[in-house]
C-alpha cells in the first residue's frame, strides 16, 4: 500500500480554509499529515523531511514560488527547494500552491498536479490585480470566501483512490468538478457584485492546472 502524506498547517490562517480538504485527504486515502508552526508544538521541518523521504505520494498545502515551497508560518522559510529537490523526485505530488506549476518545469519533477495563481486572500487578489485579463483587484471578503469553497468542494470531489493513481482521470474529474461550482455560483451567488467575475476565476482555475 502506498505511504501518502499530507502537508499542511492549519495554523496558517492563509490557508485555514484548506482544514476540510486535508482532512478529506486523511481520511480516504488513510494519508499521514504532517505539519508546521511557529511554537514548534508541531512537526518540525527535519521530521516533514524523514516522513516525506519515504512517502510514495505527498500532498502539499500551501504556499509557493516558482523556485519553493514555503512555509509562511515559518517566516517564508522554504520547506522545498533547489537544495532538497531529491526528496520529491520520483513521488506521485499533489502541489495546491501558487505557482507550484512554475514549480514543476523548473525543477523537471514528473508524475505531478500543480497550479498557478490562485486568489484565495485579499492579499492575493491585491497583489495579482489579474487572472488571464481579470480585474480581481475589487474583490470582497465574500467573493474570496465564495471561491475558496467552491476550490475546496471540487478537489473533495475529485480526489479518490482511483483518481490519484490515475492523473488524466483526476483532469477529467476536477474539470468537471469545477464546472458544475461554476453553474452553481451563477444560478446561487447572483447576490454577489463580481459573480460572474468568480465563475470566470474557477475557470482559470482548472484551465491553468499543470498534470505532468
Amino acid at each position: 500500500m502506498s505511504k501518502i502524506v499530507c502537508i499542511y498547517s492549519e495554523k496558517d490562517y492563509a490557508i485555514e480554509f484548506l482544514s476540510p480538504l486535508c482532512n478529506y485527504i486523511c481520511d480516504t486515502l488513510s494519508a499521514t499529515r504532517v505539519g508546521y508552526d511557529k511554537d514548534n508544538d508541531d512537526d518540525t521541518l527535519s521530521e516533514i523531511y524523514k516522513i516525506a523521504k519515504d512517502a510514495d505520494i505527498i500532498f502539499f498545502l500551501g504556499h509557493g514560488r516558482s523556485d519553493a515551497l514555503y512555509a509562511d508560518l515559518l517566516d517564508d522559510c522554504n520547506i522545498f527547494d533547489k537544495y532538497n529537490i531529491d526528496l520529491l523526485q520520483g513521488k506521485k505530488l499533489f502541489l495546491l500552491a501558487c505557482n507550484s506549476a512554475d514549480f514543476i518545469h523548473r525543477y523537471h519533477l514528473t508524475s505531478t498536479i500543480g497550479f498557478q495563481d490562485l486568489p484565495t486572500s485579499l492579499y492575493d487578489a491585491q497583489k495579482r490585480k489579474h487572472i488571464h485579463g481579470i480585474d480581481i483587484t475589487d474583490f470582497s471578503q465574500s467573493d474570496i470566501d465564495i471561491y475558496n469553497k467552491a476550490l475546496v468542494d471540487a478537489l473533495c470531489n475529485s480526489i479518490s483512490v482511483e483518481t490519484i493513481n490515475d492523473y488524466s482521470l483526476f483532469r477529467e474529474r476536477f474539470k468537471f468538478q469545477v464546472s458544475r461550482e461554476i453553474v452553481n455560483c451563477l444560478i446561487q451567488h447572483k447576490d454577489q457584485e463580481h459573480y460572474r467575475k468568480i465563475a470566470d476565476v474557477l475557470f482559470y482555475l482548472q484551465k491553468d492546472m499543470v498534470i505532468k
